[in-house]
């Protein structure tokens, strides 16, 4: 480091001083890609009052460097928050004799971000980094393409100015281990930001209608913060469509949206329903780019809309096969077949020889809810009248495929794809292998990345595609869940973890993949956090980008990480479950992924994102009603191996504690 230099932090309305630190930097120029820079600054206090606080709020303190103050109108809110994080992290730091380091990340050319959240999206779970923060407000800020030098003079005001965004890291004991930890975040960095994430242009700013605009209130864990924080940080505004009344309707929520359309929507959707979206979109002021809809029974209405306003969409005919299971089992030439009472079923089980066992789902349903495993013909009976009435009174049957299952996300553009991955899908508890008492398909881990051998892989992939492709799904996020027939692979519990190894007796048959359901949307239950940590991509921005056909930047942010996957990361589910004898389903518990985090902080350092669905006092469904509720998630990793991964994940599973009254 070179250019040892002060800066003061004085109180808020006086010119009492606080603090003094020195910084320098250094610039990075490792990097091949000569499209940005990175800047190491070390921050190191010299002196501190002792009479003054440090105060809690950015707001409260002013900042000078040698030539002049610096403040949030020269240098942005969010730059100055960060700063006054890492002075803070400085002072603690401090009183161990210790100094912090920061990297700022700064354009080298002439543009704009390709989202203004790009470095902290790319950013997520990176090794030795305690905080990224954005500096861009939004996607509109023109960044000149600075070429700074080591031996150039500039003011710290003057850095922060012309950077992106900036990292602070993660404190070292030693000067040699702050050293290496800085080389670390270099690799990554250029790993991470290998796209090119500063574009010459951006088109003008265009308008998404959503309809449905996320049921779950962002406190009870819905998907409305990854949608709309998504939206802004790609400048894409939002009109949403849903019944009156809903969350984003009223003024806590506005900001996220540029208007809200009150429109009746019913689940399934009535024979009006294309009709009231058709009214809403002419009757709105401004104009709509694109339309676009995150809820399967939808799917159909708002495409046969969409058709009719002439916005990009692929076929309500697509869609209709697409979200109905025995439809779907039908286009994929399966021997499938649907009734609607347990007498149809019997008759078609007699009339057509069919062998157990079998699957027996609702054609609408979701959540793996009333999806049953059957044995025999007692068994055929008993699953029909546990379907819940709520996913309606058709439903398939068709052969049961006791393969490895996987998630299979793709995202397409014009049939192309741009981006795809395949995690595996772990045994439930129905299914022939499936570990516990529960004896449902609610999901209970998914592992990514997937295990399955390459050749199986590349199956899969090709085969789903060209599903897709026949369909007519050619544009947007598809998420397809789905097995492989004769693998090579089985489940099997080794030193007390479950996974994937080789089978002990060679299968004559060819693999062969089976594909279970078509999702014309990102994956459900926050499993699109694990891929933008994992990978890098983001769903829900994609989904929205190629909605309005921003095909450019649909490109882009596409692309994983140039090393791909980050780590082995395991999607925990913790499903409810309790004794019906003893309990009446009250949750008795406070919030239990805390907990564990406070009881393991050990486990804590794995746990990149997890959330409980539940809070003391809620009624939750049994099993035994045909409703799948979980209780929390959490989203383990392991830079180690795949094995460590699932061990770190039993060890969460089995430390999660909660009671029932």
């Amino acid at each position: 480091m070179a250019h040892k230099r002060d800066f003061r932090v004085k109180a808020a309305g006086n010119d009492e001083e606080i603090l003094c630190c020195k910084w320098d930097f250094k610039v990075q120029n490792g990097t091949s890609d000569k499209s940005w820079q990175s800047i190491d600054l070390s921050l190191k206090l010299s002196s501190v009052s002792p009479t003054l606080s440090w105060p809690k709020k950015a707001t409260e303190v002013r900042i000078f460097d040698e030539m002049s103050e610096i403040t949030s109108d020269n240098i942005g809110i969010s730059a100055f928050e960060f700063i006054f994080c890492c002075l803070s992290a400085t002072r603690k730091a401090n009183q161990n004799g210790g100094s912090r380091e920061i990297k700022l990340i700064v354009p080298s050319t002439r543009g704009y971000l390709v989202r203004s959240d790009i470095v902290t999206l790319r950013l997520v779970d990176c090794e030795f980094v305690e905080l990224t923060t954005s500096f861009s407000e939004d996607s509109s800020r023109l960044f000149v393409g600075e070429n700074l030098e080591s031996e150039g003079y500039f003011s710290f005001s003057t850095l922060l100015a012309a950077s992106a965004a900036g990292v602070l890291l993660v404190p070292q004991s030693l000067p040699e281990e702050s050293t290496a930890a800085l080389l670390s975040v270099e690799v990554e960095l250029a790993n991470r930001l290998s796209i090119s994430w500063v574009i010459e242009k951006v088109k003008s700013r265009q308008t998404l209608a959503i309809v449905e605009g996320s049921r779950d209130h962002p406190d009870n864990g819905g998907t409305g913060p990854s949608i709309y924080l998504a939206a802004k940080a790609l400048g894409i505004d939002i009109v949403v469509l849903d019944n009156a009344g809903h969350w984003l309707e009223g003024p806590e929520f506005s900001h996220w949206r540029k208007e809200f359309i009150p429109v009746k929507l019913t689940d399934p959707p009535d024979a009006e329903f294309a009709n009231r979206i058709v009214k809403a979109v002419r009757n709105y002021e401004g104009v709509i780019d694109g339309i676009i809809t995150f809820c399967d029974s939808y799917q159909t209405s708002v495409s046969t809309a969409a058709t009719r306003l002439g916005l990009p969409t692929s076929s309500p005919e697509a869609f209709e096969i697409a979200t109905d299971k025995y439809k779907t089992s039908v286009f994929e030439g399966h021997q499938a077949y649907s009734a609607s009472n347990i007498q149809e079923a019997l008759d078609i089980s007699d009339n057509n020889e069919l062998t157990y066992p079998m699957i027996v789902k609702p054609c609408n349903g979701w959540s793996s809810e009333g999806v049953f495993r059957v044995d025999d013909r007692a068994g055929l009976e008993k699953a029909i009248n546990s379907i819940p009435p709520r996913h309606g009174d058709t439903f398939v049957m068709e052969k049961y495929c006791d393969g490895p299952e996987v998630n299979a996300n793709f995202v397409l553009l014009d049939g192309e794809i741009l981006f795809s991955e395949i995690c595996d899908d772990f045994p439930k508890g129905a299914d022939v292998d499936g570990p516990g008492t529960l004896k449902t398909f609610i999901e209970l881990a998914t592992v990514f990345p997937s295990a399955l051998p390459v050749q199986e892989q590349t199956l899969l992939r090709d085969r789903f595609v060209d599903s897709l492709r026949r369909l007519g799904l050619t544009n947007g996020i598809l998420h397809l869940e789905g097995r492989v027939e004769n693998s090579r692979t089985q489940y099997r519990t080794q030193e007390g973890i479950l996974d994937l190894h080789p089978r002990d007796i060679a299968v004559e048959e060819e693999p062969a993949p089976w594909l279970i359901e078509i999702n014309p949307r990102p994956p459900g239950m926050k499993c699109t956090q694990i891929i933008e940590s994992t990978y890098g991509v983001d769903y829900w921005g994609l989904a929205m980008l190629i909605a309005i056909r921003d095909t450019e930047r649909a490109r882009i942010l596409s692309q994983q990480f140039k090393m791909g996957a980050q780590y082995n990361c395991v999607m925990v589910f913790i499903p409810c479950n309790y004794d019906l004898d003893h309990c009446t389903g009250i949750f008795d518990s406070d919030d239990i992924c805390a907990d564990l985090i406070r009881q393991r902080p050990d486990l804590a350092e794995h746990i990149s994102q997890c959330a409980t669905l539940v809070k003391r006092g809620d009624k939750v469904d049994h099993p035994d009603s045909g409703h799948n509720s979980w209780l929390a998630y959490y989203n383990v990793f392991s830079r180690k191996s795949r094995q460590h991964a699932l061990e770190l994940a039993e060890q969460v599973r089995t430390g999660t504690r909660y009671t029932f009254k």
